[in-house]
């Protein structure tokens, strides 16, 4: 039977909700990781084991891969602006400012997709909800982390990096819309993070890889948390919400804070302020704002 048009809505939140946590987690993994290797080395092992694990998935779920020369150049494009080119800019980019700012500036993914989808070819239109909503869910993401104009004297480089991270993701979203609605999540994912391990192999092996620091337990359990939950995982309900929503996907990187917030209280024992509170107000009416489903229902 045909899910309800409100079960299908609730699915759509719920898994949202499940990313913004795997994604959220990926920065407490890259954190840990950063340690003790390089920001090169871990966006390599992070696309790689993933390409492992989601083999594996495609061929328990007896998936086939039948790619045309257009889909291979959605999947490349995908795997340069959502894999090869942000996860390097990130991974470098919070080596030199602090986790809030770092959260902060990606917030701005969801602005740069409005913007970018209102002239995109058959992209959709920027409407004031859409433009009011991020922008108000970007104040709430400041909120939210305390932000103060202190913390932009952290490096200005490092702010440029993750600011471009975030167009990096807005223009892979546009064109991870692309694909046909008939191919699994699981092959899409698959097919970019193997093209994304394939780009990244040569460099590695160019620049050096410590295998002795990588085989250490430090290194390897924030690899696999990073890989497979945070990549592998993620990327499976990202697949399916860009189905669903289409470009509104990015709007999860307006949660990440939250669910940042939230694994802090629950396994670091840092209390809730009041900024939490009203910056967790100020996002859910950006959120709002720019979905537009529910403000339909009261015309």
């Amino acid at each position: 039977s045909t899910p309800k048009p409100s079960s299908a809505a609730s699915d759509v939140y719920k898994r949202q909700i499940i990313l913004s946590l795997l994604w959220g987690g990926s920065y407490i993994w890259i954190e840990i990781a950063l340690l003790t290797i390089s920001p090169l080395v871990i966006v390599f092992f992070r696309v790689f084991m993933a390409s492992i694990f989601l083999l594996s998935v495609c061929k328990i779920l007896k998936l086939s891969f039948v790619i045309n020369k257009r889909l291979f150049i959605i999947f490349l494009m995908m795997s340069l602006f959502n894999n090869v080119i942000p996860f390097n800019l990130i991974a470098w980019g919070q080596s030199q400012i602090t986790a809030s700012v770092s959260s902060i500036l990606n917030a701005t993914t969801p602005l740069f997709t409005v913007i970018l989808a209102h002239y995109w070819p058959k992209g959709e239109k920027a409407t004031l909800n859409r433009i009011i909503g991020v922008v108000v869910g970007i104040c709430g993401v400041s909120i939210l982390m305390g932000f103060s104009f202190d913390d932009l004297n952290n490096s200005i480089d490092g702010q440029i990096a993750i600011l471009l991270a975030s167009v990096s993701y807005a223009i892979s979203v546009l064109f991870g819309k692309q694909i046909d609605s008939s191919i699994h999540p699981a092959i899409s994912a698959t097919m970019m993070l193997c093209i994304s391990s394939i780009i990244l192999m040569p460099i590695v092996i160019y620049m050096g890889v410590d295998f002795i620091e990588v085989s250490k337990i430090e290194s390897i359990i924030p690899l696999l948390g990073l890989s497979i939950f945070s990549t592998a995982i993620a990327y499976l309900i990202f697949y399916k919400l860009i189905k669903n929503i289409g470009s509104n996907v990015m709007l999860v990187t307006l949660l990440m804070p939250i669910s940042a917030i939230f694994m802090s209280i629950i396994f670091l024992g840092e209390s809730i302020a009041t900024q939490h509170i009203i910056g967790l107000i100020l996002i859910l009416i950006g959120l709002i704002l720019v979905d537009g489903r529910i403000l339909q229902r009261f015309r």
